[in-house]
């Protein structure tokens, strides 16, 4: 947690280090925190995590990728799709399920 200009501590997560030999000094990748998920782990207890939400929603490839015969699209979009990226949480497991905030968050 770290505090904006206005003082309000706002959640960060350094994403990892860029390691570049010409450069005088060390440069880490920060993603801001965008939501805050809960889950119940197979043990019944319920954990939670601030992680960062990214997705293909700004994507600006659409499905006009066309064969040379103009038939059929040779690319589809999954503009569903999003991803978490959260700090390593050994009670976290595929196919459990989350919460996605509560309330305000």
């Amino acid at each position: 947690m770290i505090p904006d200009k206005d003082m309000i501590e706002q959640p960060w997560m350094v994403y990892y280090l860029e390691n570049i030999k010409a450069s005088g000094y060390n440069r880490y990748i920060v993603l801001k925190m965008t939501h805050f998920i809960s889950w119940t782990a197979r043990d019944g207890n319920v954990y939670s995590s601030w992680v960062y939400m990214y997705g293909q929603e700004d994507n600006m490839l659409k499905d006009e990728i066309r064969s040379r015969s103009r038939m059929d699209t040779i690319y589809a979009e999954n503009l569903k799709l999003s991803f978490f990226v959260m700090p390593t949480n050994p009670k976290i497991r595929k196919e459990d399920y989350i919460i996605i905030g509560e309330g305000e968050l």
